[in-house]
């Protein structure tokens, strides 16, 4: 099996600049302590754990407090909103803003696989504004996916966007993604 990886894109849309001014030296310190220097180029690519590990230590330095599943979340809006700003992102989703919600979501496999070479999706329809989306994340990051995945939906001018847990296993997770009607 390949080894799971984040890549530098997904790290600078959160870290450097869905997160920035909010990075407290000791936050740096402990990323840096965790295989993320912010302080230096980043790497192409990072383990999916070092990934995880970083996510948790910002979701608790920067939501203590917050049950895990608000803080994750959060961190995943943060990160959408901030890969918006990148190069990368900002090519995508002047693409995914001409889409329609359906068409936008039908795409989130290649999204989330332009930020590490693991996700799987699948998407069933449920009605017109109502989809159901398995996706292999697993543990707390699948609040990260589910805030991101708002986020872009937002980001894509989407009116009304949610996104709930419906379901999960140890491996993946299944959301009810539902919008309003045009």
């Amino acid at each position: 099996m390949q080894e799971k990886l984040v890549f530098d894109q997904a790290l600078e849309g959160l870290f450097v600049r869905g997160l920035e001014g909010q990075i407290t030296p000791s936050l740096r310190l402990h990323l840096r302590e965790a295989g993320v220097d912010l302080d230096r180029k980043l790497l192409p690519a990072y383990s999916f754990e070092t990934w995880c590990g970083c996510v948790s230590l910002a979701a608790r330095e920067l939501y203590s407090g917050a049950p895990e599943e608000q803080a994750y979340h959060a961190l995943g809006e943060r990160m959408a909103d901030g890969y918006r700003s990148t190069m990368m992102g900002r090519a995508l989703f002047s693409v995914l803003q001409l889409l329609g919600p359906q068409r936008v979501l039908t795409r989130v496999q290649q999204s989330f696989r332009s930020g590490n070479n693991y996700t799987e999706a699948r998407l069933q329809e449920l009605t017109p504004v109502h989809l159901e989306l398995w996706v292999n994340e697993a543990g707390p990051t699948r609040y990260l996916v589910q805030g991101a995945i708002l986020a872009g939906l937002r980001g894509c001018g989407v009116d009304g966007a949610r996104v709930e847990v419906h379901g999960f296993t140890p491996e993946d997770v299944t959301f009810h993604v539902l919008w309003k009607a045009a």
